[in-house]
């Protein structure tokens, strides 16, 4: 599992794109966000630099 903290995701919107990104390089890849700590967990076989740097391209910059 690959845990982040995305310190710009402030709302629902934020996590429909930061999953939304994740899915488009691993579609069956389990996203959980907790908008509420700024926090996602993902569940996928791809490995974590490839999620942060996915993750990146919707304009999330990991802590």
């Amino acid at each position: 599992m690959i845990e982040l903290t995305l310190p710009g995701m402030t709302c629902g919107g934020c996590a429909r794109g930061v999953t939304a990104a994740i899915k488009a390089i691993d579609p069956t890849a389990e996203v959980v966000t907790d908008v509420a700590n700024r926090n996602v967990q993902v569940t996928t076989t791809v490995d974590s630099e490839a999620v942060k740097d996915a993750v990146k391209i919707a304009g999330y910059l990991p802590a």
